[in-house]
């Protein structure tokens, strides 16, 4: 799912991620009410304004804490702050997937990578 909510020239999609842990990998217990954490990350085609993006992930559950940052990334896929605003918001998870917003405020389409914490 990934719906524009304001017109720009296409809804980023999936270029490239991280090999992320399978919920079978056997990770030790973390303590507290956190059983398991895991992190993965993503990066995505040029996009500006804003769009509900979806990540799968079997980690994720609904009732999962999940964490996501994104940022501006070169063309080597290295992450910096540049002058435009990435917004990460309205963060859902959902069984086997993640449901997000994101805001990039900027005039023209830029590449991004957004890291994701899963905590179960």
């Amino acid at each position: 799912m990934a719906a524009a909510e304001s017109s720009s020239i296409e809804v980023p999609r999936i270029e490239s991620s991280s090999q992320p842990a399978e919920r079978d990998q056997g990770l030790a217990a973390i303590g507290g009410n956190v059983g398991a954490v895991w992190r993965g990350w993503w990066t995505w085609t040029p996009g500006n304004g804003t769009f509900n993006l979806q990540i799968a992930w079997n980690v994720i559950g609904i009732d999962s804490t999940v964490v996501i940052t994104a940022s501006e990334i070169d063309s080597n896929g290295n992450r910096f702050v540049g002058a435009a605003p990435f917004q990460v918001s309205s963060i859902a998870p959902g069984n086997g997937v993640v449901t997000f917003k994101i805001n990039i405020g900027w005039g023209s389409a830029l590449p991004m990578r957004t890291d994701v914490l899963v905590f179960n």
